[in-house]
């Protein structure tokens, strides 16, 4: 039993161990990696100081990117300690000088601060100090001055510094040297970067779809985005660049424009920039891209069928369309010649024959008015397809229907499946009407009765809509109607007539006289003839005086007049009769016979033992002879 207890004791710690989280299993130490530091885009190119009190520090952004300066602080150093001066903010622009200085030095400066009143010992160091969360240095500049150099007696020495550049390439190097300003020092300062608050221009016309040119083309030869100043001030277009795309996208240099020069009042700029022939949208953005002119965004369509032209602002209809005149440069917008646009009010679609022969298709128009409709430049489209248009022309009477066979147009009507018929303004911009239909039978046609769009076995262009809701049968067939089979005819037999004063028998189908009701009109037998009563006819009449004798073996029957056979005489009433003895005889009593035999020969041989036994008795009763 101990045994037994320490064993369970053993695999309820085994079962323990087992059930443990992974997690628990695997001990790791905690990383002391730090992230690699590099050099920020910021650096310190001027500073003056008094003792440890900074009189100005000049800052420079190296870098050809925007900085934001949130989190960024001026530090100083003396005695061990570093002590913040002031927090930075705002953006400084690519290659642009900000300042920080006291008021009393530098009024303009950048950002201002107070000073500290200048005691020993002195200044050790400037510090520019990033963001705590980025993994950049911290720019520390150290005067080569030290508590040890000679000052002008009686006060502080204030000291100037600027950092040196390289002859050969113009960047900044990491040394610095130590100068007496003139008089009409100033410390270079630009500020910091603030965007425009507007975009005064407007995007007027979008060139998404270039066609493909020579190396000497245009600038039709390449996609574009036009800006109009309809202003009464100039722009300054080099604060700004131009974007393409749409939500999420980052700048790039396909789809980002940098804009340049200044757009005088009423004048055009064009610039190129990649687009796309899909539909997109193109807007304006500080050059930085900061700030977004959401007043600028211009969307356009999908140039597909549109090739060549320019999603362009109509001034005049105020409205944006496509032109086949795109026109870049410093010109306005150019548009087709307007015409008067042809509304075809009172046009329908009447009938559409699509599931036919391909040579019998057709669209059936028709005039619902009182009057005369012109038809010039009304248009009817298939399947909304642009590539299938057919442009009317002339005139239609009232109330009258015009076919217009496929055939003879670019239109397409697919047969088996579906489609839908449209009819348009002139300017292809206003929908005047339009019918659908699917899965239409074999030669039908939709037809519109009475408002009402019915399939019609009846197809009939250029007339009048009628509904026939079966095709017709072959010669021979008739329609059930209520099956909507075709059955075949049952023909009967045609037979002739039987001819005046004859009928036919229905039982017999034979032709008969047709017998009169009375005998007076009859006609009448001759003088030598009598009517038989059965059968209406007339027959000879037969006297005693004009009969030929019998033979004398017949007598006349007194029903019929006719001589028959007289009957035989005999004596008695049963005479007996000689039998004739024949051959067929004599074999039938051989054959009674022979079947006697047999039977005889059988019934021995079956009972041939109570045969024997029979004959043992009866000689026993005859007497022996000796």
């Amino acid at each position: 039993m101990k045994w037994l207890g320490w064993g369970i004791i053993a695999l309820i710690c085994i079962t323990c161990t087992l059930m443990r989280p992974a997690s628990a299993q695997i001990e790791t130490a905690p990383s002391n990696e730090l992230p690699i530091k590099v050099n920020g885009p910021l650096l310190i190119t001027g500073y003056s100081f008094s003792g440890h009190s900074i009189n100005y520090i000049q800052i420079f952004n190296s870098s050809t990117s925007i900085v934001d300066l949130s989190g960024w602080k001026v530090a100083y150093e003396y005695g061990g300690a570093r002590y913040n001066l002031i927090d930075l903010y705002g953006n400084l622009a690519p290659k642009q000088y900000i300042t920080v200085a006291k008021s009393s030095v530098l009024p303009s400066a950048t950002f201002i601060f107070t000073g500290a009143t200048p005691v020993d010992p002195i200044l050790t160091s400037v510090v520019l100090v990033p963001p705590t969360v980025s993994n950049l240095n911290d720019e520390i500049v150290s005067p080569s001055i030290t508590s040890s150099t000679v000052r002008v007696a009686g006060t502080p020495a204030t000291f100037y510094f600027t950092r040196t550049t390289s002859s050969a390439t113009g960047n900044y190097t990491t040394t610095f040297n130590a100068f007496i300003p003139p008089a009409s020092f100033i410390v270079a300062s630009d500020g910091l970067y603030v965007p425009p608050a507007s975009f005064d221009a407007t995007i007027v016309e979008i060139f998404p779809d270039a066609p493909s040119c020579a190396p000497t083309g245009t600038a039709s030869c390449s996609d574009y985005v036009k800006i109009f100043n309809g202003t009464n001030q100039p722009v300054d277009l080099s604060k700004f660049r131009l974007r393409a795309g749409s939500y999420g996208q980052t700048s790039t240099s396909s789809n980002t424009a940098q804009l340049s020069g200044v757009l005088q009042s009423g004048e055009y700029a064009s610039f190129p920039i990649s687009l796309s022939s899909s539909g997109s949208w193109v807007w304006l953005e500080d050059t930085y891209g900061i700030l977004r002119y959401d007043s600028s965004i211009v969307g356009y369509p999908s140039s597909s069928g549109h090739d060549s032209e320019a999603w362009s602002y109509n001034q005049s209809s105020s409205v944006w369309e496509w032109t086949t005149f795109p026109s870049p440069g410093n010109v306005a917008n150019q548009f087709a010649v307007p015409v008067e646009v042809n509304m075809c009010e009172g046009l329908v679609v009447s009938e559409i024959a699509a599931n036919v022969a391909s040579e019998d298709q057709f669209i059936e128009i028709m005039n619902t008015t009182d009057m005369d409709l012109l038809l010039d430049g009304c248009v009817i489209q298939t399947n909304r397809s642009t590539t299938n248009n057919y442009v009317l022309s002339g005139n239609i009477a009232p109330k009258a229907v015009q076919a217009i066979y496929i055939k003879d147009t670019p239109l397409t009507l697919t047969k088996t499946t579906s489609g839908t018929v449209y009819l348009l303004s002139s300017d292809l911009k206003t929908e005047i009407d339009s019918a659908s239909y699917a899965d239409m039978a074999e030669n039908t046609s939709l037809v519109l009765i009475d408002n009402t769009w019915l399939q019609t076995y009846a197809i009939t262009p250029n007339a009048f809509n009628v509904w026939q809701e079966f095709a017709l049968c072959e010669d021979g067939y008739v329609r059930n109607l209520e099956t909507g089979y075709c059955n075949k005819i049952q023909v009967t037999d045609v037979q002739t007539s039987c001819g005046d004063g004859k009928y036919r028998n229905p039982e017999t189908n034979r032709c008969k006289t047709i017998e009169t009701a009375s005998s007076s009109l009859l006609i009448p037998c001759a003088s030598n003839q009598v009517r038989n009563p059965e059968t209406n006819r007339c027959r000879s009449i037969t006297t005693a005086s004009t009969l030929q004798p019998c033979a004398a073996n017949q007598e006349r029957n007194p029903t019929t007049n006719r001589c028959r056979t007289k009957a035989a005489m005999v004596e008695a009433d049963f005479p007996v009769e000689a039998v004739a003895t024949s051959t067929e005889a004599t074999l039938g009593w051989w054959a009674f016979g022979g079947v006697g035999l047999l039977a005889l020969s059988y019934a021995g041989w079956e009972w041939r033992s109570e045969v024997g036994q029979f004959i043992k008795k009866a000689a026993s009763f005859i007497p022996s002879r000796g």
